[in-house]
């Protein structure tokens, strides 16, 4: 009997275990035609944001952030929130710099809060690849926000919560610093930038993970040679059984399902 309950006790730790795993691996999936709550927000004349077949991204495909050669373009893809600060837990992104005019060009991850929970406390903590290791061009890479320095937009003081403006740069603040510092801050917004004074930028951005969400960029294939050559298992949203499944789902404008 006592084996028993210990075995029965083991199963029940592992089962909890395995849903807490799931929990924490929730994926969400956004598409041009779904886009989830997604946004261009502040994207200005010069950028845009896209959504791009890429086989060698999660799933086949990403989102693209581009500027032309101006100063003033910009390509930005927010997601509102209204979470505690303080109850944040999980931060990350995956990106590709493809061209840039800066070497360590990438797109940034960006955390929009009010420091003291009122909009006179605004500012925008950003993460930028190249201040918290290496980017490597043309290939896929991905950043431990949460762990990673990030700089404030704006220099906001309340109460014993106060942060300098970074314009890019330092001073530099943590995660945990500022979930210290600042108990009563809400993160209202989040997602990745390409801002103003970068151009030429084409760079792509997957996996946006906030808080334990994590957001998935996806296409549908749009004809058939996205499907030939093995093409047709890159994607996750549809999945194909087999090249002639989604040649036929190209075919039919989807209404042939995925998997048949």
């Amino acid at each position: 009997m006592k084996k028993f309950l210990m075995s029965l006790g083991g199963l029940t730790m592992l089962a909890l275990a395995l849903v807490a795993a799931a929990v924490a691996a929730t994926t969400v999936v956004v598409t041009p035609a779904n886009t989830q709550g997604w946004s261009t927000a502040d994207t200005r004349p010069g950028g845009a944001v896209n959504y791009v077949a890429d086989a060698t991204a999660p799933g086949g495909s990403a989102l693209q952030l581009t500027t032309d050669a101006t100063t003033a373009a910009k390509a930005q893809y927010l997601h509102a929130a209204s979470t505690p600060l303080s109850a944040v837990s999980e931060l990350s992104y995956s990106t590709k710099q493809n061209s840039a005019s800066f070497v360590g060009g990438d797109p940034s991850y960006q955390l929009l809060v009010d420091l003291d929970g009122t909009p006179g406390s605004f500012t925008t903590l950003v993460f930028e690849p190249y201040e918290n290791g290496v980017v490597t061009p043309g290939a896929w890479q991905s950043w431990d926000v949460d762990q990673g320095q990030l700089w404030s937009s704006r220099s906001v003081t309340t109460g014993t919560c106060s942060v300098t403006a970074g314009a890019g740069g330092p001073p530099f603040y943590t995660l945990a610093g500022l979930q210290a510092a600042c108990p009563n801050a809400v993160v209202v917004g989040f997602g990745v930038n390409v801002g103003t004074f970068n151009p030429s930028y084409d760079v792509e951005s997957d996996l946006v993970d906030f808080d334990g969400t994590v957001y998935n960029f996806q296409i549908a294939p749009t004809s058939a040679d996205e499907c030939k050559n093995g093409g047709w298992q890159n994607y996750s949203n549809p999945t194909f059984k087999n090249q002639g499944d989604c040649v036929s789902f190209v075919a039919t404008g989807g209404k042939n399902g995925s998997n048949g």
